[in-house]
C-alpha cells in the first residue's frame, strides 16, 4: 500500500521559476527515465539480455555539451540526462512543437483515434513514427539515436495529463492558478504563472517529491524520489513493463486524469466548454475566477501524479525493451 502522503505547506517552499511550459518539467523527466532505467535492468536480468547496454550505446554517440539546454546537469545517469533535449531541441526546430501533445478536447468522453485532433502532428503519431526509427536496425546509428531521444522524452509526456487535452487554454496554459501560499500574476513577457500547465509540469511534482532544484542536493532528491515510486509502485510497473505497446490507448488514460482530476479538483472547478477561445480571454476569465489549488488539491493529486510518473516510467522500459531486445 502507498503510503500516505503528509503535506506541510510551511515546510515545503515551492520554487517558480520562469521556465517553459513542457511536460513534466526537469525533474519529472529525470524521474520517468531513472523508473525505466532499473525496470530494463530488472527486464534484462530476468531474460539474458543486453537492452539497456543498446540504449547506453546509442545515447554515448551523443554530444552530452550540447548548447541551449535548459535543465541543469544533475550527474544522473545517461538516460535521465538525455529525457529532457528533446524540449531544448524543439526552439531549433519548431516544427516538433506539436510532437510533444495530443489536444483531445477535455469535454470528449469517449476514446480518441490516432486520425483525431492530429493534423499538425502529436505526440501519439510522433512516438509511432520515431519508435519505427528506432527498431529499425537498417538505419544509421546516429538516426536510431536521435530517435531514442525523442522515445525517452515523449513517453513522458503523454504522461503528463495536460498533454493529453485541450479546453480552449493551450493545455491549461492560459488557466491561471494560485498554488499554495503562490498567488498567480501576470509576467513581465506576458501569461500567468503559476498556472494549470505549469503546476502540473513542475510544481506538483517537485512539493510531492520534495525536490528543490536549486539545492545541492537535487541530485539526491530526484534520485530519491523515483527510488521511492519504484518500490512503492513495484507491482504495477512490473505489469505494466512486460504489457502490450499501446501508445493510443495510453495516451487516452492520461486524458482521463486531464478530465476527472487536473480541471474537476480545482476551487472552482473548471468545466470543458464548448467552443475555442483567445488565450487572453481564457485568461481574464480564470483569473477572474480565482482558481486555487492548495493543500487540498495537491493531497488529491498525490497519487494520480505519482502513478502517472511510475507508468511512464514502466512504458518507456516497455517501449525501449520490445524495439531493442
Amino acid at each position: 500500500m502507498r503510503k500516505a502522503f503528509l503535506f506541510a505547506a510551511a515546510v515545503i517552499l515551492v520554487s517558480l521559476p520562469a521556465a517553459p511550459a513542457w511536460a513534466w518539467g526537469c525533474s519529472g523527466h529525470e524521474i520517468v527515465a531513472l523508473i525505466a532505467h532499473q525496470e530494463l535492468q530488472q527486464l534484462d536480468k530476468h531474460h539474458r539480455t543486453q537492452v539497456l547496454a543498446e540504449v547506453e550505446r546509442l545515447l554515448a554517440l551523443q554530444d552530452r555539451n550540447y548548447p541551449h539546454r535548459y535543465c541543469g546537469d544533475l550527474n544522473l545517469d545517461a538516460m535521465a540526462f538525455w529525457a529532457t533535449w528533446a524540449d531544448d531541441h524543439r526552439s531549433l526546430d519548431p516544427r516538433t512543437g506539436p510532437w510533444h501533445y495530443w489536444d483531445i478536447p477535455l469535454s470528449q468522453s469517449s476514446a480518441a483515434s490516432a486520425d483525431q485532433f492530429c493534423a499538425e502532428g502529436c505526440v501519439v503519431k510522433a512516438l509511432e513514427s520515431e519508435i519505427a526509427i528506432l527498431r529499425d536496425k537498417t538505419r544509421p546509428d546516429a538516426e536510431r539515436s536521435t530517435a531514442l531521444l525523442y522515445v525517452l522524452h515523449f513517453v513522458g509526456d503523454m504522461h503528463q495529463p495536460l498533454h493529453e487535452e485541450d479546453n480552449g487554454d493551450r493545455g491549461g496554459n492560459c488557466v491561471p492558478v494560485s498554488f499554495l501560499n503562490h498567488a498567480t500574476e501576470q509576467r513581465s513577457n506576458g501569461g500567468y504563472s503559476p498556472n494549470l500547465h505549469g503546476m502540473w509540469d513542475t510544481e506538483l511534482v517537485e512539493t510531492i517529491g520534495g525536490i528543490d532544484r536549486k539545492s545541492p542536493g537535487a541530485s539526491g532528491q530526484v534520485t530519491a524520489f523515483a527510488e521511492r515510486l519504484s518500490q512503492e509502485d513495484k507491482a504495477l510497473i512490473g505489469r505494466s513493463a512486460k504489457a502490450p505497446v499501446d501508445i493510443v490507448g495510453w495516451a487516452n488514460q492520461t486524458h482521463q486524469v486531464a478530465r476527472t482530476v487536473a480541471y474537476a479538483d480545482l476551487q472552482p472547478p473548471v468545466a470543458p466548454v464548448a467552443a475555442e477561445r483567445a488565450c487572453s480571454d481564457a485568461e481574464a476569465l480564470y483569473f477572474g475566477q480565482h482558481e486555487i489549488a492548495g493543500a487540498t488539491y495537491v493531497a488529491a493529486a498525490t497519487p494520480t501524479v505519482e502513478q502517472q510518473l511510475s507508468l511512464a516510467g514502466a512504458r518507456l522500459a516497455d517501449v525501449l525493451y520490445t524495439s531493442l531486445r
